[in-house]
């Protein structure tokens, strides 16, 4: 399957399909990602108060989707956590390095 290129991109306040597409170093902020069973590709990207609306079935006896929604699961778990030490670095007054979250996923590439 081929996917959509996105490259640097800033996604404010929209609802993103991330399914058959490919995110590469782009910006999600206070989005709904959407992302349904079939192939994408997410890379270097940063996500900031985004809600996730995952369509996804896992086969019974399939190593291969627990394997995957384990991925997307823990991005998103470092996205959170990133973005709660950014807050507490905030709240004591100095500026982090890294602003956002920076999560690496892909399924099916």
């Amino acid at each position: 399957m081929l996917l959509t290129k996105h490259e640097g991109e800033t996604f404010r306040n929209q609802t993103v399909y991330i399914s058959g597409q490919a995110f590469i170093r782009c910006q999600f902020t206070a989005c709904t990602l959407v992302l349904r069973e079939t192939v994408y590709h997410l890379e270097g990207c940063t996500f900031e108060r985004c809600n996730w609306h995952v369509d996804w079935v896992l086969m019974w006896g399939s190593p291969e989707s627990v394997r995957e929604i384990k991925a997307l699961v823990g991005m998103i778990e470092q996205a959170q956590q990133q973005q709660t030490q950014v807050e507490q670095s905030m709240q004591a007054g100095s500026v982090p390095s890294t602003p956002f979250a920076t999560g690496e996923a892909s399924a099916g590439t």
